[in-house]
C-alpha cells in the first residue's frame, strides 16, 4: 500500500506523522510521503501530487479545513481518505466517529480502517461586484449570523480554548435582528424569510452531543437545512434545548429541510461560511451535494 501523507503544520504533527511511518513499516508497505500545508497550498495540490504519484491511500493529518481541501481532491477518484484529528473542532472527524483521545488510534483506523462511500458537500457564493468563490465543504456552510459568530472568534482565543471559543461571541449576537433572506431549494418557488442564519449541512452534530441538523448523516445523499429565526433573545432556549436534548417535534424559531441544492440571496452583503472559513460581503450562497463521491476509512462497525 502506498501512502501519502498531507500533514497541517498547524496542528503539530510530528507524533502523528511518526506512527504512520510506523505502521507503514509494520505492516511491510513502502516508507509514506508526507508533505505539508501551507496558506497558499492548504491541502488540494498536495494531494493532487500524491495521486499523480500513485499514491492508494491518503492520510490528513489535520482539522476540518485540511480535511475538506484533500476531499475534494480525492472525490471520485476511488482513493481512500484517512483522518487523523488534529484541528480546533476537528467536528467532521466526530461526526464520522473516528477516534478523538488516541492519536495511535486514530492512526490505526486511518490506515486499516473499513472503506466507506461517503457525501461531499459543495458551495459557491457571489459579490455584488460579480466576483464568485467555491469550495467543497465536508461539515456545513452558513449565512447570517452564524457565520459572523465564527468571524468574531479571536485567533489566539480559537488556538487556547478551541472549540469552546465559539460560544463566546455567539453569546454576544444572539440578540442581533433578523435579516431578510429569499431562500429556494430544488427548484421550488422561492420563500422570503427573516432569518437569523441558514446552515446547509453534510453532517448534523458538534461538540456536547449538540445536534444541529438532526437525522443528518454523512451517507445519505442529502443536504440537511436549518432555517433560525428566533423572535426574541428568549426564543434561543427552546432552540438550544432542542439541540441538546434532542427534543422530539418542532420548536418555534426553527424549521428544517432536506434538498439536493440549497439557494439563499440577500440584499444587503453579509458573511458567510464554509467549514468554518469565513467569507466577507456575499449576497448569494449556493450548496449541493454530491452523493457518494468520497471513499473515507471509518472503524468497523461496533467499535
Amino acid at each position: 500500500m502506498r501512502v501519502a501523507v498531507v500533514a497541517n503544520p498547524v496542528g503539530d504533527p510530528a507524533r502523528a506523522v511518526s506512527l504512520i511511518e510506523d505502521g507503514c513499516r509494520e505492516r511491510g508497505w513502502p516508507p509514506p510521503t508526507v508533505q505539508e500545508t501551507s496558506v497558499a497550498a492548504p491541502g488540494g495540490p498536495q494531494a493532487r501530487a500524491a495521486l499523480t504519484g500513485g499514491a492508494e491511500l491518503v492520510v490528513v493529518c489535520g482539522g476540518d479545513g485540511t480535511a475538506r481541501e484533500v476531499a475534494a481532491a480525492l472525490a471520485r477518484t476511488g482513493i481512500p481518505l484517512g483522518i487523523v484529528p488534529l484541528g480546533t473542532a476537528n467536528l467532521y472527524a466526530r461526526n464520522l466517529r473516528l477516534p478523538q483521545q488516541s492519536t495511535a488510534r486514530a492512526v490505526d483506523v486511518a490506515l486499516d480502517g473499513e472503506p466507506h462511500d461517503v457525501d461531499l458537500g459543495r458551495a459557491s457564493w457571489g459579490r455584488p461586484d460579480g466576483a464568485v468563490g467555491t469550495s467543497a465543504f465536508v461539515v456545513l456552510a452558513g449565512i447570517g449570523h452564524d457565520a459572523r459568530t465564527i468571524e468574531l472568534v479571536r485567533p489566539a482565543l480559537k488556538k487556547h480554548a478551541q472549540w469552546v471559543a465559539y460560544f463566546v461571541p455567539a453569546v454576544v449576537t444572539l440578540g442581533s435582528s433578523l435579516l431578510p433572506m429569499v431562500i429556494s431549494r430544488d427548484g421550488l418557488p422561492a420563500e422570503r424569510r427573516s432569518v437569523w442564519c441558514v446552515l446547509a449541512g453534510n453532517v448534523g452534530r458538534i461538540p456536547l452531543g449538540i445536534e444541529v441538523l438532526p437525522g443528518a448523516r454523512v451517507d445519505d445523499g442529502l443536504l440537511h437545512l436549518a432555517v433560525v429565526a428566533p423572535q426574541r433573545v428568549v426564543g434561543w432556549v427552546p432552540i438550544a434545548l432542542k439541540g441538546l436534548l434532542h427534543w422530539p417535534g418542532r420548536v418555534p424559531g426553527l424549521d428544517y429541510a432536506t434538498a439536493r441544492s440549497v439557494r439563499v440571496e440577500t440584499e444587503v452583503p453579509l458573511t458567510i461560511h464554509v467549514d468554518g472559513d469565513e467569507h466577507a460581503g456575499v449576497v448569494w450562497l449556493e450548496a449541493t451535494v454530491e452523493p457518494g463521491v468520497l471513499r473515507v476509512h471509518l472503524q468497523p462497525h461496533g467499535e
